[in-house]
């Protein structure tokens, strides 16, 4: 979940960006936009990021409202935001408070040509009016769907007056911006569903939308995966197949299943299941795999530094993708995809997706909707004890087609979007 937002001199090829969850490159848990960060600069913009004091565990002083920071090549504003737990109000709350802060502060720092604002409406809004006040031109990236998804998962009714109110919102994000950016392909169909494109008598102009999906640094990954190794003795044993999840434990990710089907997986001592990650349920999870006597499950870090990540999702036999049914319906952008594609070794997810799904496209595992425990367990079976011979040719092409989602070209595609706000 990222606020970004990027400030550029079309001509003179200066820019700022701001992102309220972005780490800093010793924080970083995605690396989009420090990606693009560096091939912007890379390509003669000057870059600044903005971001949160929490994302980037920095503490601003009691009498400082923000702090600057360099790290290396890249120049950081840490701002001050209100604190939080889990993904309530407070969450939100703190979102809001820091894009006001924008608005309200934007004017003690260099002017922008552009703002690239990674949306999550309608909490974000004042970066939008921050645009306007700045006359500045405005490029919309979305992630996410929000207010969508809150639907989608059962948050919020589809009859909630506010819930409307917050559609309303974020269609003038879109209005508004001279160019939009989803990472996933099924945007072009929810901007449709919802009636806002010009072909609909609405005001947005899908030439103005484009599909750029998340991605990954090979040439990074392959030096994090040999100089960053680990001492993870289970997880460098080579006498059982290795089944790898790392990523968040929320509700959406719902790893509950990847548990229940270890525990069918356990009837043979083939199968060894690593869980890396932290969320609101990882410690009521534990406690079930322990009450459950589910024994070839093991929880690892919450957190792990981002170059140590290349050497464990290279160590798998096979890398799980879990989310709550639906997830996938306008396609997929997430980011551990493109970090398991990296890692040349086949994948299984539990949804269908919808849009772009570059698993079954491309035969490098196995990606459908499985409702039951005992789905996820035949699936990952099918994968892992398929001949060496398939087995080794799955590899190959899980890492052939991480290739194209090379930041070197993301960052290319970005720029010429950057370029197209200007004219």
């Amino acid at each position: 979940f990222l606020f970004y937002v990027k400030l550029c001199r079309c001509a003179i090829t200066c820019e700022t960006l701001v992102n309220y969850y972005t780490g800093t490159p010793e924080t970083v848990s995605n690396p989009r936009y420090l990606q693009f960060a560096h091939h912007f600069k890379a390509a003669g913009y000057d870059v600044v990021t903005f971001n949160s004091d929490r994302a980037a565990h920095v503490v601003v002083p009691e009498n400082k409202d923000f702090v600057e920071r360099q790290y290396g090549e890249y120049a950081f504003v840490h701002v001050k935001t209100p604190s939080y737990k889990g993904n309530g109000l407070k969450r939100m709350y703190s979102i809001w408070a820091f894009a006001h802060w924008l608005y309200r502060n934007c004017r003690r720092f260099e002017r922008p040509d552009i703002v690239l604002h990674n949306i999550h409406p309608p909490f974000d809004y004042p970066v939008v009016r921050m645009a306007k006040k700045l006359h500045a031109r405005y490029v919309a990236e979305a992630w996410d769907l929000w207010p969508e998804d809150f639907a989608t998962f059962g948050l919020i009714s589809r009859k909630n007056p506010l819930l409307k109110l917050a559609y309303q919102v974020e269609k003038r994000y879109y209005t508004h911006a001279d160019q939009i950016v989803f990472t996933f392909e099924g945007a072009f169909s929810y901007l449709k569903h919802q009636g806002w494109t010009k072909e609909q008598g609405g005001s947005i102009d899908l030439e103005r939308v484009h599909y750029i999906n998340s991605g990954v640094d090979l040439d990074k990954f392959d030096h994090d995966r040999i100089t960053y190794q680990r001492k993870d003795a289970e997880l460098m044993r080579t006498d059982c197949f290795k089944i790898v999840y790392l990523g968040s434990i929320n509700r959406a990710n719902h790893v509950q299943t990847l548990v229940d089907a270890a525990k069918i997986l356990q009837k043979d001592n083939n199968y060894q299941v690593f869980i890396y990650g932290n969320g609101a349920f990882r410690d009521e999870l534990e406690q079930y795999a322990r009450n459950q006597q589910i024994d070839n499950v093991h929880f690892m870090e919450r957190h792990i530094p981002f170059e140590e990540v290349a050497w464990v999702v290279s160590q798998s036999t096979v890398n799980v993708m879990n989310y709550e049914q639906g997830f996938g319906h306008l396609g997929v952008s997430s980011g551990k995809l493109f970090q398991y594609l990296a890692a040349g070794k086949p994948i299984v997810c539990n949804i269908n997706i919808a849009y772009d799904d570059v698993i079954t496209n491309n035969n490098l595992g196995i990606a459908r909707d499985m409702l039951t425990a005992e789905d996820l367990a035949i699936a990952i079976r099918i994968v892992a004890e398929q001949p060496k011979a398939n087995y080794d040719g799955m590899c190959e092409r899980v890492r052939q087609t991480a290739g194209q989602f090379d930041y070197k070209q993301l960052a290319a595609r970005e720029i010429e979007v950057l370029k197209a706000a200007c004219r």
